[in-house]
């Protein structure tokens, strides 16, 4: 097979995943979002940079959107620029209700030093107003030393049946932020 056979089938293949990938997207800038991460995956340094800046435009255009701020601050953390991930959370998680990027919020804050406890009792309450017991409510109570962690995480397995899903909570606080924010 030549070089452009290959070429126009990898073609034809994107084609066809970008058609049907265009009717999952609940909105424009979710479409843009994901556009842009894929640039700046497949970007050079500094076409990074430019790349990285258009999304922090479109955040700051779309500051409610779940989707747009979950890709720059996915791209920031990327970058361990954890200090303007945790401004850019902050913001959205003031007006929003998201029991999972808040508690982005709450690892990145300890991972650059600053625990707050108050943050993940937020995700916790946040949780539990919506009756949702799953693997970020357990990360909050391990986070807080609560003392309902180890009935609850049995309960997750009893549900679940997946219990090596939690093994990460075998690991020290500082292992597990080293895990999920290594930079």
């Amino acid at each position: 097979m030549t070089i452009q056979k290959i070429i126009g089938a990898a073609l034809l293949f994107m084609g066809m995943a970008n058609a049907c990938a265009e009717e999952v997207y609940a909105d424009i800038p979710t479409k843009q979002a994901s556009e842009l991460v894929t640039k700046y995956t497949l970007a050079d340094t500094k076409e990074k940079k430019v790349v990285q800046d258009k999304l922090n435009c479109l955040s700051k255009h779309n500051p409610n959107n779940n989707n747009v701020i979950r890709a720059y601050s996915s791209i920031l953390i990327s970058e361990g620029d954890y200090s303007e991930a945790v401004s850019l959370l902050n913001r959205y998680n003031a007006k929003n209700n998201d029991s999972s990027l808040k508690l982005q919020e709450c690892m990145l804050k300890e991972r650059t030093g600053e625990h707050d406890t108050l943050c993940y009792k937020h995700v916790i309450s946040l949780a539990e107003g919506k009756g949702i017991k799953d693997t970020d409510y357990l990360m909050a109570l391990f986070f807080t030393d609560d003392k309902r962690f180890t009935k609850e995480k049995e309960g997750y397995i009893a549900r679940t049946g997946f219990e090596r899903d939690l093994d990460i909570f075998n690991k020290s606080k500082s292992e597990v932020l080293q895990i999920f924010y290594p930079n």
